[in-house]
């Protein structure tokens, strides 16, 4: 896929029953299937079994299996609460009979209550910073790779502190950078809070390599995956082709496992969503 176009018509899930669903993987160069493109065809499964006044507040996912490019996914929903304040969906997504991903979504139908956040850190704005593509692009040049066989990434992003390539050097595990999708997104809040989630699976647990000087291609590095990922909404008024910061915090990384917690802040501050994600960073055996 080399457009925003392609990757929205991708994540389109079909609805067979009344609770089952068919999508496309996406096209990966490991020939595995973005986690984030499961997330985002599941959770559009579970919305479509939901009425209008419910909206997405938290989703938690585990990966089981990696997902195959070749094969059709599968969405077997399980309408397991309808409540007058909250709904809940479990969504399985499945590949030649065995589950590889599963997905339990909440819903909220929003009530009046007390408020507060915690604020943005203070970073440079998106304008002042070079693009990581760019940035990628001069590397690969440099050690003699052609860029444009890179996958197409529908997301611009701009770090504010990126492992330097050349010459890695361990880094503070809190950081961030700043991301929105590159064509205008025509489509309701549902849409938005979908590519959000797809979007919030990128470079995450990448924070949990820092202090190490490491990146997830490290040849140090046997298996990189996430184990399993959560997300919480807390606004609907947002945008994703519009600029949004994403705070990454390598919280902790030990027993071949990482934990990461992250936070999305538009440009004028305001907190949209908070993330966890639990990965595997299983090291190759010594000689």
């Amino acid at each position: 896929m080399t457009s925003v176009a392609e990757i929205l018509d991708g994540l389109k899930v079909e609805q067979l029953d009344r609770l089952l669903f068919r999508g496309e993987p996406n096209q990966w160069p490991n020939r595995h299937v973005f986690g984030g493109h499961v997330v985002a065809q599941a959770m559009e499964a579970a919305c479509l079994t939901v009425t209008d006044e419910f909206k997405p507040h938290s989703l938690h996912c585990n990966f089981l299996r990696p997902g195959k490019a070749d094969r059709p996914i599968i969405y077997d929903v399980d309408p397991i609460r309808d409540g007058r304040s909250f709904v809940t969906r479990r969504v399985v997504a499945i590949q030649d009979g065995e589950a590889i991903f599963n997905v339990a979504v909440s819903f909220h139908v929003g009530e009046d209550g007390v408020s507060h956040q915690i604020d943005m850190p203070d970073v440079p704005m998106p304008e002042t910073l070079d693009d990581d593509e760019a940035y990628y692009a001069r590397i690969l040049r440099a050690i003699g790779s052609d860029p444009k066989k890179r996958t197409y990434m529908p997301t611009e992003m701009r770090s504010i502190d990126r492992i330097d390539l050349e010459n890695p050097q361990p880094k503070d595990p809190i950081t961030g950078y700043w991301v929105r999708w590159k064509d205008t997104i025509e489509g309701d809040n549902n849409l938005h809070r979908r590519l959000l989630a797809y979007a919030s699976d990128f470079a995450f647990l990448s924070s949990n390599l820092r202090p190490h000087a490491m990146i997830p291609r490290d040849p140090r590095l046997k298996t990189v995956a996430s184990l399993d990922h959560s997300m919480w909404f807390h606004r609907d008024n947002f945008r994703v082709d519009d600029w949004i910061y994403y705070k990454t915090e390598g919280y902790w990384t030990g027993k071949g496992r990482g934990l990461a917690r992250g936070a999305l802040y538009t440009r004028d501050g305001r907190l949209i969503a908070s993330t966890a994600q639990e990965c595997l960073l299983r090291l190759k055996p010594e000689d």
